[in-house]
């Protein structure tokens, strides 16, 4: 994909490639080509030229959260947002099983966040009991972060509460790692006895 871009000629070909891998983890070539193609409309309006890190970074965040938002948050919410993305990252840098953080941005965009943690996962294809727990509590950050710090919590862990009850879920009734033993209660359509 960079090949067909202009590149400012701080870093050869081959290291804007590691760092734009190292931006776009887990994301499929059509997303990265999306962040190409974004990096090269932002240069084209800035005039540089040239595209620069900084334009596939920004190109990353669109591209993962949406557009930024041009609503205005009040202080308190700004504060909230950024104690429960705050709270995700110390959560996963005290965990053993926890991803890298990445970035973090409390920039509210279109898709719906008001701010995001980025991580650089591992591209794996089983995860251990242990695994799933820290991602949970990795998800569970903000949300305790916001008890913490504010003695209240907020609806901003939604989507956080969503993928910890999808993970819990295939711990208990998919991967046979609770207390109930050695089962699956996860039946796979079009199943018969």
């Amino acid at each position: 994909h960079l090949k067909k871009v202009k590149l400012t000629e701080k870093y050869d070909i081959s290291e804007y490639a590691k760092k734009l891998a190292a931006l776009t983890p887990g994301m499929s070539g059509a997303d990265i080509y999306n962040v190409v193609n974004e990096g090269a409309i932002l240069a084209a309006r800035a005039n540089l030229g040239a595209i620069t890190l900084l334009e596939f970074e920004q190109a990353t965040e669109r591209v993962i959260g949406g557009l930024e938002k041009k609503t205005v948050m009040s202080e308190t919410e700004r504060r909230t947002v950024a104690y429960h993305e705050s709270g995700h990252a110390v959560a996963g840098w005290f965990l053993e099983n926890s991803n890298p953080l990445l970035k973090i941005t409390i920039i509210p965009r279109t898709k719906g966040s008001l701010g995001f943690a980025q991580y650089l996962p591992e591209e794996l294809s089983l995860y251990t009991k242990e695994q799933l727990y820290d991602m949970i509590k990795v998800a569970l950050g903000g949300r305790i972060a916001e008890e913490i710090f504010f003695g209240r919590i907020t609806t901003g862990a939604s989507d956080d509460l969503k993928k910890v009850t999808q993970i819990a879920t295939g711990i208990v009734t998919t991967y046979g790692m609770s207390d109930m033993g050695l089962v699956s209660y996860h039946q796979e359509e079009g199943y018969q006895k």
